[in-house]
Order: structure tokens, then sequence, then C-alpha cells
């Protein structure tokens, strides 16, 4: 936008807050007057709102004009290379690392994605998703953070997911190797755990896949893994297809896929 039409803009936006205001008060003071039986006030400010909405429809076309083409001006912005560019580094200075393109990131636990034609930005986390309105780089990259902050600031207890994952690795152990009793050091998919852990469908729409895997790096972070004497290994994959691929704190990648509980013995 160029500094002519900016300043057009301005002094349009001010003509209108100005009208406006003057037709809140003047429409207070009718039904001020008109509770007190006032009515020499009552015609007074009736004639002023008069004149005030006359004002407004006389200059109105003209207004609207200018507000059009403000906005068509930010339409051209969202819908240019530039836009792109502006969303990663206002994202990047509020402290979030996003991985992937425009119209599609990522930021574990998080997906981001963008839809200009619908005039949508859409933030999810597994199935749950909600719609932000705001494109504004900057505005968006608060409400954006903000949400960021509620998830990596909730207390993970670790103590409480290696009491879970014990109690479904016991159960896949048993199951996959057909055995009445746990084979400790046997590896079991996470992939396996997952389901056992979220067995009931609302189950996992409270605890969706990309928030497991979130719980799993944070686990992973801990240099010695373990519950009640049981000593815990996550084996590592390359395939790219299988297991889960964990984010660290630091924003480093591995992929995992199985799980390995090692008996109180070992």
């Amino acid at each position: 936008m160029n500094e002519s039409e900016s300043q057009s803009e301005k002094s349009t936006i001010n003509e209108i807050d100005a009208v406006l205001k003057q037709l809140a008060t003047n429409w207070a003071k009718i039904k001020k007057a008109r509770k007190d039986l006032d009515f020499k006030t009552s015609a007074q400010s009736l004639e002023a709102l008069n004149k005030d909405i006359r004002q407004l429809g006389e200059s109105w076309s003209e207004h609207q004009t200018v507000i059009k083409d403000a906005i068509q001006v930010d339409q051209n912005f969202v819908q240019s290379d530039a836009y792109p560019t502006e969303v990663e580094n206002a994202l990047k200075n509020a402290g979030i690392t996003l991985k992937g393109e425009f119209p599609s990131y990522e930021f574990p636990p998080f997906k981001l994605t963008f839809s200009r034609e619908n005039g949508l930005v859409k933030l999810s986390m597994g199935r749950r998703s909600q719609q932000l309105k705001s494109f504004a780089p900057a505005q968006l990259s608060v409400q954006i953070f903000q949400e960021y902050q509620k998830i990596i600031n909730n207390k993970f207890n670790a103590e409480i997911l290696c009491k879970d994952l014990l109690g479904a690795y016991e159960m896949a152990n048993k199951l996959n190797l057909n055995k009445d009793s746990v084979v400790w050091g046997h590896p079991v998919p996470l992939k396996e755990i997952y389901k056992l852990l979220t067995l009931k469908q609302s189950a996992k729409q409270d605890y969706p896949e990309i928030m497991f895997s979130y719980d799993l790096a944070r686990l992973k972070e801990q240099f010695d893994i373990g519950y009640d004497g049981h000593r815990f290994e996550f084996v590592p994959s390359r395939n790219q297809s299988s297991g889960f691929l964990l984010v660290n704190s630091k924003g480093q990648e591995s992929r995992v896929s199985s799980l390995i509980i090692y008996d109180k013995d070992n």
C-alpha cells in the first residue's frame, strides 16, 4: 500500500469512527430523555441523529470504495509469494520452528495448514483442529504461540506414561507370542501399544497419535528410562512408513518403531 492510499484509509476510518461515536451519543440521549419524559431533549437529539445519519449516507459510497481498495491490497499481499516468508519469520521470532513448506507446516505436536482460497488457517493436533481466520502474520503468530505454550507447558508425568506403556507392553507381548507370561526383552511395535492405550474411540480423540509421539519424545530425552525396576529401550527404525517420528525439545529427530522392556533382574 502506498502512502496516499494509507492516508486515505486512515482518514476514512477516522471520519466513520467520529460519526458512529456521535450517533451512539445522540441515541443514548434519546433513550434517557424518553425515560425522563424530557420531550425537548428528545426532539433535539432525534434531529441531531437524523443529521448524522444523512451525513454518513452522503459519504458512505466514497468511504466504502476506500475500504474495499484497502481490503484488496491486503488480499493481494496474502496471495503473493512474499506472504509465506512473512509468516515463517513471524513464527520463528515467536520461538516456533517449522518443518515443511507453505501451505502445510509441522511443529510437533501441531500441524499448521493454510487455505487461502477458503480464507482459513487450520491448526490441528491429531483429529482435533481449530480454524483461525486471521491471516496477519503478527497476530497469527501470537495465537499459534499461545496454543503451543499450552501444550509444551503442560506438566509431563513420565512415571504415569511408563506405567501405561508397561501395561500395554505386557498385554501385546503375550498376545503376539501367544504366551501366558511376558517374554521380557522382546520388542513390541509402538503402533500396537498405542492401539491398546486408545482402544476406546473417545480415548483416541483425547489422546491423538501425534500427542503420543510427542510424549514419547519427551520420555526419550531422559537418560535412563524405567519403571518399577524395569528398564525401557526404544528400538530405532530407518523405515519411513513404520513407527513414530520423535522430535525432542531441541528439534532433533529420531524414528522409533518398537519398545523393549527388560525384566527387573536384567
